[in-house]
């Protein structure tokens, strides 16, 4: 369990990125909530009480979705677009450690 429990732990010592101003940055942070819910659902019941349930929700597909969307909204943008959409991807990034890890365990 060292791997869930690694990722587990980046996952939630992670601060949460901000959302933004600019409307296209910030759909894709509404996403990243949703996504970031459907895995906290799913991995802190699994981790704190053995409790396994996967989401109904296609969590992986839609973080790479949302790492497709970030990356081509970064593109041509501003610093501070550019700033806030890499921390974006990380998040992804974790997200998508902690839930693989998690689904690997059964």
């Amino acid at each position: 369990m060292a791997a869930l429990e690694d990722a587990y732990a980046a996952w939630r010592g992670a601060p949460f990125p901000p959302g933004s101003t600019d409307d296209e940055v910030d759909e894709i942070h509404a996403d990243l909530v949703l996504a970031d819910t459907w895995v906290a659902e799913s991995v802190i019941p699994y981790v704190e009480r053995a409790v396994y349930e996967p989401a109904k929700a296609d969590v992986l597909g839609t973080l790479r979705e949302l790492r497709s969307r970030s990356v081509a909204l970064a593109d041509g943008g501003s610093d501070d677009r550019r700033t806030l959409v890499a921390s974006y991807l990380h998040y992804v990034d974790l997200l998508e450690e902690v839930y693989r890890a998690f689904i690997a365990r059964k």
